[in-house]
């Protein structure tokens, strides 16, 4: 990336990205939905277990990535699917608006919402390694029931959405 001076954006709609992960809506989809919203063209390489083998741990990996997803701007890549959905957040405009707040405190309360999203995910994400189709729904199942972690978080998203001066 160049960097320009603080009058106009280090970024444009003529620089290139490329988002590689699966053909799962999980880590990359916030940052797939934030290019389309914004209107953002964006190459989407959606790779299968077999290329991601052939991809990790090769020179196209970048440092701050242990996995999938990541991001190429202008041929040089990144990883930590947060910091891509922020970094997505504050080039796409959406009716005029950027997707990422620029206000400091505004910023705190969506990183906060963006790690307590991670934190649920985090729960559901155990279920992905059983193998039986009816053992991994009862487990999810269970997730929802009251008092287990995704159906608190829900119930805390909730009350966010009900508290929000904006609506969002």
């Amino acid at each position: 990336l160049k960097l320009s001076d603080s009058s106009s954006p280090c970024w444009s709609t003529s620089m290139s990205y490329e988002l590689t992960y699966f053909a799962l809506p999980a880590a990359a989809e916030s940052s797939r939905l934030a290019f389309t919203l914004g209107g953002i063209a964006f190459k989407d390489n959606v790779v299968d277990g077999e290329a991601w083998g052939k991809l990790k741990g090769g020179p196209e990996h970048p440092l701050t990535s242990g996995g999938l997803p990541w991001l190429s701007v202008d041929g040089k890549t990144f990883g930590q699917s947060a910091a891509m959905a922020r970094y997505v957040g504050k080039i796409a405009k959406y009716e005029g608006k950027a997707l990422y707040p620029e206000d400091p405190l505004a910023a705190l309360e969506v990183d906060g919402i963006m790690d307590a999203v991670k934190d649920m995910f985090d729960s559901v994400s155990k279920t992905f390694a059983i193998q039986d189709a009816a053992e991994k729904i009862a487990a999810r199942k269970k997730l929802l029931e009251e008092g287990q972690p995704v159906h608190t978080w829900l119930t805390r998203f909730s009350k966010m959405a009900e508290q929000s001066s904006s609506g969002y």
